[in-house]
């Protein structure tokens, strides 16, 4: 089992023409616009918002997933790779775009699956990837907890030899350039339309898009991460670490970290879990402007933003850019609507 190549320089993908197959499926995704959001706190509040849409780039693989994943394809179609290995749980917005992608480059994918097989039939996310060809390897909980041990993934190596490992979450050091792409587009859409940004927002899992917007950040905005799960301030030090290959290089900043502010507090009582008053509180944004959010990231990102709001936490006159980064898919394990 091969796993990121980290001896390669992974900003060098931003300068490398593509394998041919990931190429044509990248023609099949589409720009994520940044586009205006009218709600009357704003309007009240006079701060000006716009959102990232990456969740409108492609009906399934979307959001920042595709940013994160496209340079790990790139490196297991350039290794000539048997297959994909990677890992996620039973409602996983990581393992439902690998699997298509996957499906769409003709690469063998095998997820393994925190849980027991049963899943399957409660899991509309794993029956989509199933139907798409890929593989489940189910493992206690207990198990998958070893997911980063080295004898762990060397036992797995020997199950899968030839396969490319992708990580939870797809947070390689091949992730960095691909959601640093994401943020110079969203640099060069602020200065097409004359825009000057203060602050931009990122929900937090394991905070990989953080990084690659840090990284790309040129215009003096702060970065303002909200953690999905408890505990939440030990991604700080992730995001550092993350940054480290590209600091120790030269191609980003050595203190790039320094514009990141992390709020704690929004995870809504831990990861996956949500209360319902932020179940009524989607739905009631959905009736005002439109946009869906899914509850495990977006929909927390965004009711504490308007938290912020309306505590007064930003200030008239703001420029704020919410990244909507997809993961519709996830509503479903919620009783809500995502239609396919």
């Amino acid at each position: 089992m091969r796993s990121e190549n980290i001896s390669v320089d992974p900003i060098s993908w931003l300068k490398a023409g593509l394998p041919e197959r990931l190429a044509e499926l990248e023609d099949h995704i589409s720009p994520a616009p940044l586009l205006p959001l009218i709600h009357p706190l704003l309007e009240q509040k006079g701060i000006n918002v716009l959102l990232k849409r990456t969740d409108l780039i492609h009906p399934v693989i979307s959001g920042n997933k595709w940013y994160k994943l496209k340079f790990n394809l790139a490196q297991a179609l350039q290794n000539n790779a048997d297959g994909v290995l990677s890992f996620g749980g039973a409602w996983s917005n990581h393992i439902h775009a690998l699997a298509k992608a996957c499906r769409l480059l003709d690469l063998p994918l095998t997820a393994v699956i925190r849980g027991e097989p049963e899943l399957l039939s409660h899991s509309r996310m794993l029956q989509d990837a199933v139907s798409w060809g890929m593989q489940c390897h189910f493992v206690s909980r207990v198990e998958y907890r070893k997911r980063g041990e080295p004898d762990w993934l060397n036992t797995l190596s020997e199950q899968y030899k030839g396969y490319y490992l992708v990580p939870e979450g797809g947070s390689s050091d091949l992730a960095l350039p691909g959601v640093m792409a994401l943020g110079r587009e969203i640099e060069q859409d602020c200065r097409q339309g004359g825009l000057k940004p203060d602050q931009l927002w990122c929900a937090m899992g394991t905070g990989g898009t953080v990084a690659g917007l840090l990284a790309a950040r040129t215009m003096p905005y702060r970065v303002t991460g909200v953690p999905v799960l408890k505990g939440g301030s030990f991604l700080y030090d992730d995001v550092v670490e993350k940054l480290e290959p590209a600091i120790r290089n030269g191609l980003v900043p050595e203190h790039c970290s320094a514009a990141l502010q992390l709020l704690t507090d929004g995870h809504g009582g831990g990861y996956g879990r949500v209360k319902p008053e932020l179940i009524s509180w989607l739905s009631q944004f959905e009736l005002e402007t439109g946009v869906q959010l899914d509850p495990v990231y977006t929909g927390k990102l965004f009711y504490r933003f308007f938290q912020a709001v309306d505590r007064g936490e930003c200030s008239s006159g703001d420029t704020v850019i919410l990244l909507h980064s997809g993961g519709l898919q996830g509503r479903r394990g919620y009783g809500l609507e995502w239609i396919l």
